[in-house]
């Protein structure tokens, strides 16, 4: 079959077969570990025509590619429906290089409140230091941003569904109102994976993963992807080759591995957690389940519009007790982990609590309490999980 043949086939048979030259691999089925800093030239007409211009090789130095990590660039690019796709060292370092390339000073961001904290963090430090401005809207605003816009306005900074409190945003508003004011958009879609959400089809520039989660899929690697439009994705991959933030090919290898089983794994994901959300959510020791595949969502029918699946990352809050109590909920679970990142094969859970701690007027905006935990599900037999909460509950409820 034809290389653009393949490219009509089901996500699930392209990350499978998509881009791999099995024949330049000496026919091997899992493509080669690239160990090169350098690549060099044959001779010096090659050498001069790479400088000038006139004919660029692809792989020179590391830090401006590598035949590992240009495969798994290909395979993101491709079910984002993306241009140009870049690798990089973490997810923290796909969203610098985004908003490095795509900013000047003077600059201004509308970027939405429920954002990741060190998305935050940067934005109100180094950013600001160099004369950026910025504004945190509500998702409920998402609808019709106008009357936020500003004439310096260059970036819309998107995160649907948010991480903590799930919160979504309407993305195709958000990319007609850019798109007539000639703003750029991203989007971290880091939840949903390229496999369930498609930012660029409905009209965003840019999507953004912290690959590390569900794209690599086994807690062992840290990666960014930042995929988008030719136009930004040039401004940004010069940044790139600036920043030095390079993808290793060991890293490169794993999460080509796990984009294997994506589909598999997220199928899991989607089905385990929406069984013990639903479950939860009938809990008496249960106040209210976020979990967007929930028909008791508020956002529900947005989400389900702009998002074809769910994975396995979602919050709930219990009834109000002592932190006693709460350690003791926490302590007690014998299958969640308590840990940072999420997306792995492990269940985690974390107390939102210490969520933006320090900043009570933002936890208060979010509606984040003392009693909101985040649990990521993961590949354990859900009945298990289940189980594992119940007991822990029960704990929880008898605690004074």
């Amino acid at each position: 079959m034809k290389q653009e043949d393949l490219e009509f086939l089901d996500d699930a048979t392209a990350l499978i077969h998509l881009f791999d030259d099995r024949q330049a691999q000496y026919g091997a089925v899992n493509p080669p570990v690239v160990h090169a800093s350098l690549f060099a030239f044959p001779d010096y007409e090659t050498w001069k025509a790479n400088i000038t211009g006139e004919r660029k090789r692809a792989f020179t130095y590391h830090r401006h590619g590598n035949p590992t990590v240009q495969l798994l660039e290909q395979k993101i690019a491709h079910l984002e429906g993306a241009a140009d796709c870049i690798a990089s060292s973490s997810g923290m370092s796909a969203i610098s290089m985004v908003l490095i390339g795509l900013l000047e000073a003077g600059d201004h961001v509308l970027c939405i409140n429920t954002v990741y904290g060190p998305v935050r963090g940067i934005l109100g430090s180094i950013f600001k230091k160099f004369g950026v401005e910025v504004t945190y809207f509500g998702a409920e605003q998402s609808s019709d941003l106008s009357p936020l816009l500003r004439e310096n306005t260059k970036l819309i900074f998107l995160e649907s569904p948010s991480t903590g409190v799930f919160e979504i945003q309407d993305l195709r508003a958000v990319a007609k109102l850019a798109q007539n004011r000639g703003i750029w958009t991203a989007v971290d879609n880091t939840w949903a994976t390229p496999l369930y959400q498609k930012p660029l089809a409905l009209g965003l520039d840019i999507s953004i993963h912290s690959g590390t989660k569900y794209i690599s899929g086994h807690s062992d690697l840290m990666l960014g992807l930042v995929a988008g439009t030719a136009t930004a994705m040039r401004k940004i991959r010069a940044v790139h080759g600036q920043l030095g933030a390079s993808l290793s090919p060991d890293d490169a290898y794993l999460a080509l591995r796990g984009l294997r089983t994506l589909p598999l794994r997220l199928k899991q994901h989607d089905a385990s957690a929406l069984k013990i959300a639903r479950w939860l959510e009938s809990h008496p020791a249960v106040v209210e389940v976020l979990h967007p595949g929930l028909e008791s969502f508020e956002a529900h029918q947005l989400h389900r519009s702009q998002c074809s699946g769910d994975s396995g990352l979602f919050s709930f809050q219990l009834q109000a007790r002592s932190e006693s109590a709460r350690a003791a909920f926490v302590n007690s679970l014998e299958f969640f982990s308590l840990g940072y990142s999420w997306g792995g094969y492990e269940s985690l859970l974390s107390p939102l609590a210490f969520s933006y701690y320090g900043n009570d007027a933002l936890r208060q905006d979010l509606g984040l309490t003392d009693h909101h935990f985040r649990v990521s599900i993961g590949l354990e037999a859900p009945d298990d999980l289940i189980q594992d909460l119940e007991r822990a509950l029960q704990i929880y409820m008898q605690t004074e």
